[in-house]
């Protein structure tokens, strides 16, 4: 099968190069895990191969976590990216709001609804993805072009390569454009880029599912990527970093063919620090009582926005004081913990929580897809986000869910062929006395 991009279905706009940087990424750092297919692991003969073998044995077919059904490497690679994309077109019309508005207009929200943002005159029909997803959809074209992991450089050249930042007023945040503008201008290192940002967002978690797609099962691989390619995002100190490879961990093992609810969420928790496990630990106690993820939207929503909580965001957070990581991935685990990785109601509850809604339905959704992969995806839902993709003049990507998670797949494919040829000469060479 042919996994070369459609060029078809891109929107290029040439520009000129980035410089790259070598940087200290030795902060907001966690300890590398035992049971972690490293490349150190590749090389040491034997224990190499059996990595190799590991990796080849996810493209079979293993027990989805909800049904039945058969859910292989490829199709949990599918419902991560449909996932995700799913979550942010479903939350996007309900942004910034508050529960009780929700209830108010929708009771309940339980289709696509079109919305308009930034003030454009341009409403966008229902399954329009948004500024996360573009983030997303970058990463994803630069690993499929790559074959292979990227590093912030590769990304930044790719900001470089095909972004209008013309266009880029109808899709993207103030800070994305300035970044592209930054990168263009070449006189800030890409490693750099993301000092600009405003702290502690959860972009590495809401749009960086690429990132454990390329790792699958590998969280030596994302815990690495994450480091770096989210300098492009985030400065160093940002509690971005603990919370996204904590978050991104568990994406990576979901994929693997033994993943359950509990494993995720327990990986998560294992990758965090001290005080990531205390407070999800917080947020999951709470979410136990519950069997409907919609009856404890309020009091897990004042977890995070409650002045008396101890994990109230206002106190940390300077600007888009909705959009921590923290409050994201908390209340995402919350909702994947009662829906039990289904999709369709993951999704549907992250919307119905307002606040930043279209982020906490997309990482719920990516999280969930990457564990069940298409078995609780409704297919009118697929053909709607692809539908509203093909009619957008302004994002960066037009293939569709299926295009992008067989570009991945088959960059994964082509990564860990790369692998195989450095343990097969590694081991002739260690086999010699």
């Amino acid at each position: 099968m042919d996994y070369s991009m459609p060029s078809s279905r891109m929107l290029c706009f040439r520009g000129t190069g980035s410089r790259s940087c070598d940087g200290d990424i030795s902060k907001g750092q966690t300890n590398m895990k035992e049971n972690t297919i490293s490349r150190r692991e590749f090389a040491q003969g034997a224990a190499g191969a059996v990595a190799v073998g590991m990796l080849a044995a996810m493209h079979r077919n293993c027990p989805a976590a909800v049904t039945s059904k058969q859910s292989g490497l490829r199709d949990r690679i599918f419902g991560c990216i449909a996932g995700s994309r799913m979550g942010s077109a479903f939350g996007a019309p309900v942004e910034g709001w508050p529960v009780e508005k929700i209830k108010a207009k929708y009771g309940v929200l339980e289709e696509f609804k079109s919305y308009g943002h930034y003030k454009k005159q341009w409403q966008r029909p229902p399954g329009t993805t948004e500024d996360g997803i573009e983030r997303q959809k970058l990463m994803c074209l630069a690993i499929i072009e790559k074959q292979d992991s990227i590093t912030v450089e590769d990304l930044a050249r790719k900001w470089v390569e095909i972004l209008d930042v013309k266009l880029m007023e109808y899709v993207t945040e103030g800070f994305d454009r300035k970044l592209v503008q930054k990168a263009r201008a070449g006189k800030v290192p890409a490693g750099m880029l993301g000092i600009e940002v405003p702290i502690h967002l959860n972009t590495l978690a809401r749009s960086f599912h690429a990132i454990p797609v390329i790792n699958a099962c590998d969280i030596d691989g994302v815990t690495r990527d994450i480091r770096d390619v989210g300098r492009a995002y985030q400065s160093l100190d940002s509690l971005a970093f603990p919370w996204g490879i904590a978050y991104n961990a568990g994406v990576a093992h979901a994929m693997r063919p033994d993943a359950t609810v509990e494993s995720v969420i327990s990986t998560v928790r294992t990758y965090g620090n001290d005080a990531i496990r205390k407070e999800l630990d917080h947020v999951l106690d709470i979410a136990s009582k519950y069997n409907d993820p919609l009856d404890m939207r309020d009091e897990i929503n004042a977890v995070y926005k409650n002045e008396s909580s101890p994990y109230c965001v206002t106190r940390i957070m300077k600007s888009y004081g909705i959009a921590s990581i923290m409050e994201t991935v908390g209340r995402a685990l919350a909702i994947f913990q009662v829906t039990k990785g289904d999709v369709k109601q993951g999704i549907i509850a992250g919307a119905n929580f307002g606040r930043d809604a279209d982020c906490l339905a997309a990482t719920v959704g990516g999280l969930s897809g990457a564990l069940t992969g298409s078995a609780t995806i409704p297919p009118e839902w697929i053909e709607l986000v692809d539908t509203a993709t093909a009619n957008t003049p302004y994002t960066c990507s037009k293939m569709t869910l299926q295009e992008t998670a067989d570009g991945m797949y088959g960059a994964l494919r082509t990564k860990i062929k790369k692998i195989r040829k450095h343990v097969d000469y590694m081991e002739l060479q260690l086999s010699v006395i």
